[in-house]
């Protein structure tokens, strides 16, 4: 019954963590929306990159969302402010 507890306990704080994450994305990507990039092949470039973070969180992959958001916003020269 102890394992049993443990088990359901592990899966609520992972579903919970992934629930966080996945509500991280938008904010991340309406940032890089927003952002004015000066220089017209960084532009594209993060442009490419927040298609892509859009697209891996509508498939479920809100990390990898989230890491592709941060890769736009390095080329952009931004730092995204993270939900904590």
């Amino acid at each position: 019954m102890k394992k049993f507890l443990s088990l359901v306990a592990l899966v609520t704080v992972i579903a919970v963590a992934g629930v966080a994450v996945a509500a991280e994305c938008p904010l991340l990507i309406k940032q890089l929306n927003d952002a004015k990039v000066s220089d017209p092949k960084k532009a594209a470039e993060v442009k490419k990159l927040t298609a892509e973070a859009e697209k891996l969180h509508k498939d479920g992959k809100h990390a990898d969302s989230v890491k592709k958001a941060d890769e736009a916003a390095k080329v952009a020269g931004l730092e995204l402010k993270h939900k904590k």
